[in-house]
């Protein structure tokens, strides 16, 4: 569905922000993944790969070296977004799928004590937060090949004794908010309880016998279903819950909030529990969201992966690789064409830059979710779906 002068953009694009990339090693200042250097590596190894050229992947190979020195050199943030998790886990990633050799990343091991106490803190601390908090460290011990039991039960008990029980048997997590000292029901995917729908999805996949697991993950889900604006026009969930919020209004159309982020993450629970009547109720409103094509309505504001075109564009990829569902694969196309067509900045960054507020303006950025490494990656999985696999670093695989 790419026509031939949309596969040229891309191809051109794709290359001019690779040769950006390649002399960017020294502006990143933290080893995380998708704020920082590893999400660097992760884009190399993978360009590689498309490309046959082995001199993205020594790119790829330096990054990682560039990690380990900040870690060193005694960078303490353990977060996923920007610490020691989204390294650790970029390196199991890049190895499950053959981009490095587990020797080389051995000595990860020696970080998780200190990895799974950080976690515990988080957890005891009520922040669950993916990008920041317990929940993204929790996260590399079960992308780990070689799992070990013991750390992915502390995960699921942490997140089991936490749970709030609501009188209709539904189950939240009340969880702080990140640099505050004040605790929110957050429903998105980047911050809040869709996440945790993630997460207990992957343990019930790691151990489907277990009956209560598969309970706590149902339960879940049925908290987030019932926090739906009560007459849906454009979007059909708020941006945190309807008890947070007293005038709930329509979310931005996003990965990190919003309809997208928390549809797709019920849909992977719906599947996983073999539940078609709650997978049908999660096709549905992502079926709707692909009437939602106006960009300032929908608070669409750059190209980024986090709240902006190229993120909308991979999810809507994403899910037709997982339903085969055409109108996701056309609605994957008319955001990828909305993304080409944001390199209009003169001064930017292979003509492309990131809106960061009022307050901050428009910046040139490299990051994962906010950059144009993961605008990169979302060409690269248009151009080849083989190549879809990094987004399991945005909790949608």
């Amino acid at each position: 569905m790419i026509d031939q002068v949309l596969n040229h953009k891309l191809h051109k694009k794709l290359h001019e922000i690779a040769n950006i990339l390649c002399n960017s090693l020294h502006i990143f200042n933290n080893p995380g993944v998708l704020a920082g250097v590893s999400g660097l590596a992760l884009f190399m190894y993978y360009y590689s790969r498309f490309t046959g050229d082995s001199k993205y992947a020594e790119v790829g190979e330096k990054a990682l070296e560039r990690a380990v020195d900040m870690i060193n050199e005694g960078f303490t943030d353990h977060s996923f977004c920007s610490g020691l998790s989204g390294f650790v886990w970029t390196c199991e990633h890049l190895e499950r799928y053959k981009f490095i050799d587990r020797e080389s990343i051995a000595f990860i091991e020696e970080f998780e004590p200190y990895l799974i106490s950080c976690m515990e803190k988080e957890f005891s601390n009520k922040h669950y937060d993916f990008l920041y908090g317990g929940v993204g460290i929790g996260y590399y011990f079960l992308s780990k090949r070689e799992k070990n039991n013991g750390d992915n039960k502390t995960l699921y008990l942490w997140l089991k004794d936490s749970a709030i029980r609501c009188a209709d048997g539904s189950l939240k997590w009340e969880s702080l908010i990140h640099n505050s000292e004040k605790t929110i029901i957050n429903i998105s995917l980047s911050h809040g309880m869709s996440s945790i729908i993630v997460i207990l999805t992957k343990i019930c996949n790691l151990y489907p016998k277990s009956v209560e697991a598969r309970n706590i993950l149902f339960c879940a889900i049925q908290y987030v279903l019932q926090q739906q604006l009560p007459n849906p026009v454009n979007s059909y969930f708020p941006t945190y819950s309807l008890e947070r919020e007293n005038n709930p209004q329509s979310s931005r159309l996003s990965w990190c909030y919003g309809d997208l982020g928390i549809s797709q993450a019920i849909f992977q629970a719906a599947r996983s529990l073999e539940n078609k009547s709650i997978e049908d109720v999660a096709i549905n409103i992502l079926l709707h969201n692909c009437k939602r094509t106006k960009m300032i309505e929908n608070g669409v504001m750059d190209a980024g992966i986090c709240h902006g075109t190229s993120g909308i564009c991979h999810i809507f990829n994403r899910l037709y690789v997982m339903t085969k569902i055409e109108l996701f694969k056309e609605m994957s196309v008319f955001w990828l064409e909305r993304s080409i067509a944001m390199d209009h900045f003169s001064d930017g960054l292979a003509g492309f830059k990131s809106w960061q507020g009022e307050k901050y303006g428009w910046n040139n950025q490299l990051s994962i979710l906010d950059g144009i490494i993961g605008i990169g990656l979302c060409f690269l999985s248009q151009l080849n779906p083989d190549l879809i696999n990094w987004d399991e670093c945005l909790l949608l695989n």
